[in-house]
């Protein structure tokens, strides 16, 4: 009997666990979706769950790329892990700090809600904030899904209006609590990549200030020193 309890208590600590998250280093990021991450000495592919970044020859995808680096990369973040998917990736949920790195990516234009996959409905509306204020992808004109573009389609996805109401999605579970937004940064006097602080200050600078000289080679990715993993 003793030997019985002690197995079932084993097991509810090792699903609580498993719930609340387990730590792991980033050690790379493959696109705005797609992550390598380092936990008890064994390197894991973790795939973001419920988004879609564009792929990286896709217009945005290096962008999406650099904002997920400069969120995540070389950083201890928390992984709630959900399924292993057909490729052996692990499907999951990064968070840093409090945020959920997934849905930031979708806040920040950078993600598209993965309708196909969806869990939590606040993603779609995380989606259409992002399309509304053309932030990330939603800046550009005809965005194609990336799921589309996989298949080789290159025609603009039709979507209903950013604030089309949200269909209910019973019996997927509650959502989780909304991203907080990324750290604010304004524009100034600043010019040069020694003085940015980190990648995110860069990206800021290019997109939102329009400091066009850090990025040099005109990809999309301002500085290269912080910005390429």
């Amino acid at each position: 009997m003793l030997k019985t309890i002690a197995g079932w208590l084993c097991l509810c600590l090792a699903a609580a666990s498993w719930g609340a998250g387990q730590a792991c280093r980033v050690t790379a990021i493959h696109d705005g979706d797609t992550v390598k991450c380092l936990q008890n000495w064994r390197e894991l592919t973790v795939r973001l769950g419920q988004i879609d970044a564009p792929e990286q020859a896709q217009p945005y995808g290096q962008r999406a790329r650099a904002a997920l680096a400069a969120r995540v990369f070389g950083r201890s973040v928390q992984l709630e892990r959900h399924e292993t998917d057909k490729y052996g990736r692990i499907v999951g949920r990064l968070w840093l700090d409090g945020v959920d790195i997934n849905l930031a990516q979708v806040q920040d234009g950078w993600a598209w809600a993965y309708r196909d996959y969806l869990k939590e409905r606040h993603y779609i509306a995380a989606e259409n904030s992002a399309r509304a204020a053309g932030r990330g992808l939603w800046a550009g004109s005809g965005p194609v899904r990336p799921q589309d573009w996989r298949r080789g389609s290159r025609r603009a996805t039709s979507l209903p209006p950013p604030d089309a109401p949200v269909a209910a999605n019973p019996g997927r579970g509650a959502p989780a609590s909304p991203a907080k937004p990324a750290a604010a940064f304004q524009c100034g006097s600043k010019n040069r990549c020694s003085q940015m602080a980190n990648c995110a200050e860069a990206q800021f600078y290019l997109q939102q200030c329009g400091v066009k000289k850090l990025d040099g080679n005109h990809d999309g990715i301002p500085c290269a020193s912080l910005c390429r993993p």
